[in-house]
């Protein structure tokens, strides 16, 4: 596919400010924090639901009308641990119980998006928010208080090339 005539998107949850400075602060605190590896930009912080990746501008029609057709009602998320991917060497902060309005938004959506071209991961959903990614040992967890976030929307994004990594940019809110 040509990148020049492609966008890569992702569906994700969406932090406000609050909830996004309360997530920095508590990394800040955490022994992590002052371990080697690559820090997310605060202002790309968010929770991934469908990761799409690049596509031609039909396509891209096709997964916003489809997401026009999910509605959920307003639920609580409560980030209230954290986490480490292994083998892709990622250190999170999620949720030690996934809630059932977000298991039911992930599936809702990826039931829809599938008419789009879209293959649906097939493992369980882990929602997280990466804090850092290239962490070869992240050290012992520590706790803290849970984070309560209150969702009410998920946002389509674009990210983006730039000089020092990627910029993502919320394309459009449902």
């Amino acid at each position: 596919m040509d990148k020049v005539n492609t966008r890569r998107v992702f569906f994700a949850l969406w932090p406000d400010d609050g909830v996004r400075q309360k997530v920095i602060e508590t990394f800040n605190q955490s022994p992590q924090s002052k371990l080697k590896g690559r820090l997310m930009r605060p202002e790309n912080i968010h929770i991934t639901l469908h990761f799409i990746g690049n596509v031609l501008e039909e396509k891209l029609d096709c997964l916003d009308q489809a997401a026009q057709t999910v509605t959920v009602d307003p639920f609580e998320l409560s980030l209230d641990c954290y986490g480490y991917f292994y083998k892709a060497r990622v250190f999170w902060m999620g949720c030690q119980v996934t809630p059932d309005p977000l298991k039911k938004l992930y599936t809702k959506l990826g039931n829809v998006l599938s008419p789009c071209d879209y293959d649906v991961n097939r493992r369980p959903y882990a929602a997280h928010l990466t804090l850092m990614r290239k962490l070869n040992k992240p050290g012992e967890f520590g706790n803290f208080a849970p984070i309560h976030w209150r969702v009410n929307n998920f946002v389509l994004v674009e990210s983006i090339a730039v000089e020092h990594g990627v910029e993502y940019q919320v394309i459009k809110r449902y």
